[in-house]
């Protein structure tokens, strides 16, 4: 063993010698240094928790009217979309412990302010409820309201939408299960409660009526009064919203408030029937004031915002003083028009048919005379021109226009002559200009009140011709039209087109006593909402002392009306 590893050790050394022999011993190559760095093991740093963003909620309460409830859903979606921000977010919920909650009662912001109206036929004598009654018929006792009914013994049938129940439900609770309350579509409510005449009524929302409903007053409080007293009007449903202050006050700020009866959007017409400040009528006047006329009544006239009166007699300071025997020819002295003023009149119809009875030369200077006033005129003027032309005005949005003419009389105007206006330009008894002229009013948005002069009837009824003429200005598109001749009270005439009526009777223009119809005058005190025509508020008084109008009793105009329902023959 030992010779094996010394003949290696000579076999190495050999080898060192030959590579010795060829260059020497190769210089091995410099080790590189290392360098070793030692970290330090991090500790992780935890991710920072994000802060919340706070959520507001709303709640819209799901027992209010389905179409309220979609309204506000998409006014308060709106709201809650903008009020969304990085820093907090807002939100409808079903969770009725919210921070806003929006429901019917009578604290937080008002959003929705709904008043229902308590409308029967417009033919129904009866003006009026008691809301201790609708509410015993609610719950299931029909005979509490049997006075709506033309016999005041049948029980009536009451006719709402769903809508309008969902709302009654909310101000009264759940209505009985009654034969005589009926749920229909929103427009069937009208035909169907016609249909059931003469024992129906309907409540319907106040800026739905029309002027084939006859508004109910309910205890004694009138919707279609600007000072009604809304206090203490019980169909009224608030919807409110409440919570949290900060967010309270924000969707105040944001969401519209809904209001059906905004006084802002209505305006009230007063139509009167015959002026004529003469004879007995002035007579008074001199003997007791010359506002004595109107003292009992004022109050219909000064709280419209127009005020109508058709004067059919000039004024002229030389008029001889007033007697009973003063006879057909009329004049009336300048001071008288304090009455006028007195009642707050704002246009002057010039249709009469004594406007010359002391010569033309009279009316330019009346003419004059309510142009001081302020007073705007129709149905008559300076010439033919000015005559034929309408009177328009605007009135909280409403626009409503004036046309009238003298169908059948005496001092029509011509190109020189002052004078009341013809029906047509060269045939007073044409109505084409007046229902061309109406279609056109119509066409640029007004509503439009047409006034006849006709001829003059001592009876209750309307002639054959008389409603044909009548009905050619409401066809035309007229929404009321009112007969100024009528010196007797007359009948009606209503459909969807709007109302008719002949004749109002005199107003300041009292001692035809010969005639209890010729002693009665109407108020038509005509409604228009949001540039809507809604209906007729009607008053009726009885001319006394041959001067002085003061309104019925209950029992007389409850005859008034039977009489003038029977002759309009209402199908």
């Amino acid at each position: 063993m030992i010779a094996r590893m010394l003949k290696r050790v000579g076999c190495c050394a050999c080898a060192a010698l030959i590579l010795a022999a060829c260059g020497g011993a190769p210089q091995p190559e410099p080790t590189p240094a290392i360098t070793v760095i030692f970290y330090a093991t991090p500790t992780p740093t935890p991710e920072p928790t994000p802060t919340p963003i706070p959520v507001e909620t709303i709640w819209i309460d799901p027992a209010l009217p389905e179409g309220w409830h979609e309204w506000l859903a998409q006014q308060v979606s709106d709201f809650a979309r903008q009020a969304t921000s990085s820093q907090r977010q807002v939100a409808i919920t079903d969770n009725p412990n919210a921070d806003a909650r929006i429901s019917a009662g009578d604290a937080g912001a008002p959003l929705i302010t709904h008043t229902l109206a308590v409308a029967a036929p417009f033919p129904t004598v009866a003006d009026g409820i008691a809301s201790a009654d609708f509410i015993r018929f609610w719950r299931g006792e029909p005979a509490a309201l049997a006075g709506l009914s033309d016999d005041g013994q049948t029980p009536p049938t009451l006719f709402v939408d769903a809508e309008t129940r969902a709302a009654l439900t909310l101000l009264f609770g759940p209505a009985a299960e009654s034969p005589n309350i009926q749920i229909v579509a929103a427009e069937d409510v009208l035909t169907a409660t016609w249909a059931a005449r003469p024992a129906s009524f309907a409540v319907v929302p106040f800026d739905r009526l029309e002027v084939r409903w006859k508004l109910l007053h309910v205890d004694g409080v009138n919707l279609f009064e600007r000072e009604a007293d809304m206090g203490t009007y019980p169909l009224t449903l608030s919807v409110r919203a409440q919570g949290k202050p900060a967010l309270i006050a924000e969707i105040a700020a944001a969401v519209p408030t809904a209001n059906n009866r905004d006084l802002d959007k209505m305006a009230i017409v007063a139509m009167t029937g015959v002026t004529a400040l003469v004879r007995g009528t002035a007579v008074r006047m001199e003997e007791k004031g010359i506002t004595y006329p109107a003292e009992k009544i004022r109050d219909w006239l000064t709280t419209a915002d127009i005020t109508h009166i058709s004067n059919e007699v000039s004024f002229w300071e030389n008029c001889p003083p007033p007697s009973f025997k003063s006879g057909v020819v009329m004049c009336s002295d300048p001071r008288y028009i304090a009455l006028l003023r007195y009642v707050g009149t704002d246009v002057i119809e010039l249709t009469g048919n004594h406007l010359w009875d002391y010569g033309y030369q009279r009316l330019i200077p009346t003419i004059e005379m309510y142009e001081q006033e302020g007073w705007r005129y129709f149905g008559g003027g300076r010439d033919l021109a000015d005559a034929l032309k309408p009177l328009t005005m605007t009135v909280n949005g409403n626009r409503i226009a004036f046309i009238g003419c003298n169908y059948f009389g005496a001092n029509w105007a011509t190109e020189r002559l002052p004078g009341s206006a013809p029906c047509s330009p060269d045939d007073p008894k044409d109505l084409t200009y007046q229902i061309e002229t109406i279609r056109q009013l119509k066409a640029e948005g007004y509503n439009v009140i047409a006034t006849l002069q006709y001829e003059e009837y001592y009876f209750y009824q309307s002639t054959p011709q008389q409603r044909r003429d009548f009905a050619a200005l409401r066809d035309a598109g007229a929404v009321a039209v009112n007969g100024s001749q009528g010196h007797h009270v007359q009948g009606f005439d209503v459909n969807a087109d709007g109302f008719i009526h002949w004749g109002t009777g005199n107003i300041f223009f009292g001692d035809q006593t010969f005639s209890v119809g010729a002693l009665t005058t109407m108020v038509d005190r005509h409604v228009f909402y949001d540039n809507r025509y809604l209906g007729a508020d009607l008053r009726t008084a009885f001319i006394e002392d041959l001067s002085q109008p003061r309104p019925m009793t209950p029992e007389e105009r409850a005859e008034l009306l039977r009489t003038l329902f029977a002759v309009s023959r209402f199908q």
